[in-house]
């Protein structure tokens, strides 16, 4: 083997995951950011809705409750996916 350190295995190693893994990532980061986002809209929408005056519909605080509780899961089940995944 050579004296040049660009052919030891830990560089290739790092070559071929930086190459081959980085879309891994950037796919998990914009999940991330989109249930995020979801979140965000969700709950833009419920402050206009109830800054309306339109606080007291039984049926809607049933359903922003479904809905807030829905999207609480699926940033805890993504949190943990991502913690465990990027390990």
């Amino acid at each position: 083997m050579s004296d040049c350190p660009y052919t030891t295995s830990v560089w290739r190693s790092f070559k071929w995951g930086a190459w081959y893994h980085c879309g891994s990532v950037a796919f998990g980061s914009f999940i991330i950011a989109l249930v995020t986002l979801i979140r965000i809209i969700f709950e833009y929408l419920a402050a206009k809705y109830e800054a309306a005056g339109n606080k007291s519909n039984p049926i809607y605080k049933a359903v922003a409750c479904y809905v807030r509780y829905v999207l609480w899961i699926l940033d805890k089940y993504v949190k943990f996916i991502t913690k465990n995944a990027f390990i």
